[in-house]
């Protein structure tokens, strides 16, 4: 059902119901319910899988730091090429980090994934490990799946351009938050 709801999501991503997934998946629309009580609950477990793959990239690679950072990043911006118009459409209406405390799964998993480059960052900026969670907001900020549409599709930037710009900011915005 789920490789179902992917290609739904991604064809229609603004008007997909339950009945077009349904249909797609070769299942009645109840025995969608019965795996899935919603739109919204079915792209929640699609963002849990797009986050797992960034875990799983991210425990990849021997990179660490900026580089690592910059890794994930890159990785980043092609899954939102591919995945952001889904996300982007059900994306909750509470911040980042309100709901990484409440432990929303798709807050942690993106914990998961970005962590280890954003501590990298720290050490590589000479900045203290206490500011983790103001990497995580900045980051989260910054690298929103609507703000890479926006500078993809809108702006026509490439992928590279896409990451070197926001990652130069991230590193800036995180130095200057840090400074007062």
């Amino acid at each position: 059902m789920l490789d179902a709801a992917t290609h739904v999501l991604r064809a229609e991503p603004a008007t997909a119901t339950m009945q077009s997934i349904a249909r797609k998946a070769a299942l009645s629309q109840a025995t969608a319910y019965r795996h899935f009580p919603s739109v919204e609950a079915l792209v929640v477990a699609y963002h849990e899988d797009v986050m797992a793959s960034l875990v799983e990239h991210g425990e990849r690679s021997r990179k660490t730091g900026k580089e690592l950072f910059e890794h994930q990043a890159t990785r980043w911006v092609k899954l939102q090429n591919l995945h952001g118009p889904v996300i982007a459409r059900f994306s909750s209406q509470r911040g980042f980090l309100e709901r990484l405390q409440c432990g929303e799964a798709t807050a942690a998993l993106s914990c998961s994934a970005w962590d280890q480059a954003l501590r990298g960052v720290l050490i590589d900026l000479a900045l203290p490990d206490a500011l983790l969670n103001v990497a995580r907001f900045l980051h989260n900020a910054l690298f929103a799946p609507r703000e890479i549409l926006d500078l993809t599709k809108t702006a026509g930037l490439p992928d590279e351009q896409v990451v070197r710009r926001l990652s130069d900011a991230f590193y800036g915005a995180l130095t200057g938050w840090a400074s007062h």
